[in-house]
Parts: structure tokens; C-alpha cells; sequence
């Protein structure tokens, strides 16, 4: 189970690499990256909006993930199914 954003840019850039055979260069991580962050916080605005994420003042990824972990209901399962989604898409294009 992924437990943080950057679990699951880290999940889907290996699984990208495991799926086509291929290495994912520089410009392709950061692509991939981009889209799962993107759809995740996409899905989580309902819960919290770029507003009170400046206010909370959060200097890294960790505080990041926690603070969203205790904000955004199911925080864990919305990651996965970003993730799921963003490889289901990816690999049929």
C-alpha cells in the first residue's frame, strides 16, 4: 500500500520501466511525476485547497503527507487509485 505522494511517483516511474523494457529518461520522470501529483491533488480539492496548504507552512514532502494524511479522508486508497489510474492510462496510449 503507498503511503505518500512520492511513494507513488516512485512506484509508477518503476513501473513504467518494468512494463516497457525501457529506462525512463529525465524528461519522462518528470512527465510522470507531474501527472500522478496533478491527479492527486486534483481528486483532494474537496478537501483541502492550495490556500490552506500555504497556510499550514509546510517546509517538505513528510510534512506534506502528513498533514494531507490527517485532512483528506481515505488519503492512502485516493494514492493508489490516482496511481492505478495514471498506469492504466499510460500504458495504453
Amino acid at each position: 500500500m503507498l503511503k505518500t505522494l512520492n511513494e507513488a511517483k516512485e512506484y509508477a516511474l518503476l513501473k513504467v520501466a518494468e512494463l516497457t523494457g525501457e529506462t525512463v529518461d529525465e524528461t519522462e520522470k518528470a512527465i510522470i511525476e507531474t501527472e500522478i501529483e496533478e491527479s492527486f491533488f486534483y481528486r483532494i480539492e474537496e478537501f483541502v485547497n492550495e490556500e490552506e496548504l500555504e497556510k499550514a507552512k509546510l517546509t517538505s514532502p513528510e510534512d506534506l503527507d502528513g498533514y494531507l494524511f490527517h485532512k483528506v479522508p481515505k488519503y492512502a486508497t485516493i494514492l493508489e487509485e490516482v496511481t492505478t489510474d495514471f498506469l492504466a492510462e499510460y500504458l495504453s496510449e
